[in-house]
């Protein structure tokens, strides 16, 4: 897929399967988030997963009132926190 492709037909999920994400795919998304550019290429890129359905709606409710992101969290069978 050309990137040019991938932005135009890029879709904004908000609603989730609770189906297991496998460990292959759950890679392959680190993988390319791993190498995605960072600021001034200091390489400060750190991930968390988040399985555990209690953790994801504690993360939940750090969000502002009324913010989407609320339920998608909580919903999502998988979190990842970059930072």
């Amino acid at each position: 897929m050309e990137v040019l492709e991938a932005i135009k037909t890029r879709r904004s999920i908000r609603h989730y399967k609770p189906d297991a994400i496998s460990e292959e795919k759950l890679n392959t998304v680190l993988e390319a988030a791993r190498w995605t550019p960072s600021w001034k290429n200091s390489q400060c890129w750190r991930f968390v997963i988040v399985k555990d359905k209690e953790k994801k709606a504690r993360l939940a409710e750090t969000l502002g009132p009324g913010n989407p992101a609320h339920s998608a969290i909580k919903e999502s069978p998988v979190i990842i926190v970059a930072g």
